[in-house]
């Protein structure tokens, strides 16, 4: 039977770290996880957060799902949809209705593709 090495535990900066797949994983303190969780209940977004607190979005995301947070629907709600069609029935370009809303225009497209103002 052959015995595992045990190495000294990482550190850096940061706080404790565990090595995997040669990428250092950082442990966030209650603490932090609750700031991380004020922030995004503020407004900043998961890939922000992520980078702010150097880990990944996925681990921020566990932390959020862990505190019980409800996450921000992506793209526009039912009201700006309906503002969308108006002002793109009104001739008003796509940028300048993204610019108005503000959301990227990408998003302006796939709502007013999703409901049926215009054609794929």
């Amino acid at each position: 039977m052959s015995q595992r090495v045990v190495n000294d535990p990482i550190q850096d900066v940061r706080g404790p770290c565990v090595r995997r797949n040669e990428k250092p994983q950082t442990f966030l303190t209650s603490a932090e996880v609750d700031r991380l969780v004020d922030d995004y209940l503020a407004g900043l977004s998961v890939g922000y957060l992520a980078q702010k607190y150097g880990v990944h979005r996925a681990t921020v995301s566990k932390h959020l799902t862990r505190n019980n947070v409800g996450r921000r629907q992506r793209g526009l709600t039912i009201d700006e949809i309906a503002e969308a069609v108006k002002l793109h029935g009104g001739g008003i370009s796509m940028r300048a209705i993204a610019l108005t809303l503000g959301v990227d225009r990408k998003q302006v497209r796939a709502s007013l593709v999703a409901a049926g103002a215009l054609s794929t």
